[in-house]
């Protein structure tokens, strides 16, 4: 603000001011906070109320103090800015941190029922410390509404039958122990929705369906933190009882993060083109069970259209601590990284390359595992003819590899079988010099079938970024 006043108010300020533009003056205070633009109405009588013509409302309350004052003056001001705000509201924002959130919780209804009323369409909401939702029932009619963000536990206690939002395309929600009729309705009722984020507590004795059904979504990323009782430390951890169903024809992306790995029914997602996939990371390999790890399958089912497909570590710990059943065809799948913890094996790489018969780039990272060595990891090159796989391979990457004998194993084997490799890249960055000449030195002398695959070395990750 104090570089603004001195660009701006310095000798005849106040002619300057006057020569610029409305709609640039307009643009300066969208680029601030509101606390900031309403405070520009001291500079000019230009300026006096033109911070109410601003579109956006961003309010941003940052204080380490629980006096009530403090509270009060952010409250205040809030009210001030709202009751002078005639005219349409684009978006606004409640960006709240404090020891004590409660008194401007207990403003939000009334907040954000006047959003509403000046046609708001963009609503984010952020208050830490933890401070559950409890929001207007207007919100879930709100019929101008095309994003919004939840950045807190939301405490849905609106009549499901009421919930309406016409034109939102883009949601951001975090629930708390989330019940059946809130996933099985809330979705549903926005029927152009396109991008969806759910981050979720979920109890995972409990028989929870948390249901996706949304024909125009796009895109979809699950955060699913499972709630555990002490007592699953010591007798294990019971199969989880809850059922992620997700039904999406256009969907094009997928994120799936979870912690527990529960029972996941994904139908329908035909347009799918990425996915990133990583569940079960924190529990299975030290309290779960291989009926529990063999839901891992029932996943990659449904998403065998795939063209880009990530593995992350937890699900190939997973995998290598399920049962050694057939996977699935990906007939699409033209790129496929593997995120491996160094702990594991890696034998069920001939498998999944199996899988994809048309997979022309292939990204094999080993991953730093904390905690004892359940397995060390090794390749063991398979029986089978290389018919099935390797046919359509050209790129061939490899990270944090440290040149020892059962990655140097692996190299050898796609090197002496990849028919139409064209180049071999080997992140370099986390080696010494000394550690990569050796590395590099024992790789080029393997022999390549193919004429014109070429060996190449990279020294920063952002190269070999994932």
């Amino acid at each position: 603000m104090t570089s603004l006043s001195k660009h701006v108010y310095t000798g005849d300020g106040e002619d300057r001011i006057s020569s610029l533009p409305e709609a640039l003056l307009l643009h300066i205070l969208s680029l601030m906070p509101t606390q900031y633009a309403v405070r520009t109405s001291i500079l000019s009588l230009r300026w006096k109320d033109l911070w109410a013509l601003v579109p956006s409302l961003d309010f941003e309350w940052l204080s380490s103090k629980t006096v009530d004052d403090n509270h009060l003056s952010f409250v205040n001001f809030v009210d001030h800015v709202l009751l002078r705000k005639l005219t349409s509201i684009e978006r606004v924002s409640f960006y709240v941190r404090g020891l004590d959130s409660k008194v401007v919780a207990s403003r939000l209804h009334e907040w954000l029922r006047v959003a509403i009323r000046r046609h708001v369409r963009v609503i984010d909401i952020e208050m830490c410390p933890y401070q559950p939702l409890s929001l207007p029932s207007e919100l879930f009619t709100c019929k101008t509404l095309t994003r919004l963000q939840l950045a807190r536990e939301l405490e849905f206690d609106t009549p499901l039958s009421s919930v309406w939002l016409p034109n939102l395309r883009d949601l951001q929600v975090s629930l708390h122990f989330p019940g059946n009729d809130i996933t099985q309705k809330l979705f549903s009722s926005c029927p152009l929705l396109q991008d969806l984020y759910i981050r979720a507590n979920m109890e995972n004795e409990e028989d929870t369906v948390l249901n996706v059904c949304a024909p125009a979504l796009k895109r979809l990323e699950f955060q699913l933190v499972a709630y555990l009782h002490n007592e699953h430390l010591e007798r294990g951890m019971m199969l989880s009882r809850n059922k992620i169903v997700v039904n999406a024809p256009v969907l094009e992306d997928l994120i799936v993060n979870d912690d527990y790995l529960p029972f996941y029914s994904l139908e329908n997602l035909s347009s799918l083109v990425s996915a990133y996939i990583e569940v079960g990371h924190c529990c299975i390999q030290d309290i779960g069970m291989k009926e529990h790890a063999n839901q891992i399958f029932k996943l990659l089912e449904g998403i065998t259209s795939v063209k880009f497909l990530t593995l992350a570590s937890g699900t190939m710990a997973a995998l290598d601590f399920a049962d050694d059943n057939k996977l699935p065809l990906f007939p699409n799948l033209i790129r496929l990284n593997l995120i491996v913890p160094d702990d594991y094996s890696w034998r069920l790489l001939p498998d999944l390359l199996c899988s994809a018969p048309n997979l022309a780039t292939l990204v094999l990272r080993k991953a730093f595992c904390k905690g004892d060595l359940i397995h060390e990891f090794s390749w063991v090159e398979p029986h089978r003819t290389t018919s099935c796989f390797l046919s359509k391979l050209e790129k061939l990457v490899v990270i944090q590899f440290h040149g020892v004998d059962s990655e140097l194993k692996l190299l050898k084997y796609f090197l002496e079988n990849g028919n139409v490799l064209k180049k071999v890249l080997i992140d370099c960055s986390h080696l010494t010099l000394e550690e990569k000449s050796n590395f590099l030195e024992k790789v080029v002398q393997f022999q390549r079938v193919s004429k014109t695959c070429r060996i190449e070395h990279c020294d920063s990750p952002i190269c070999v970024k994932l």
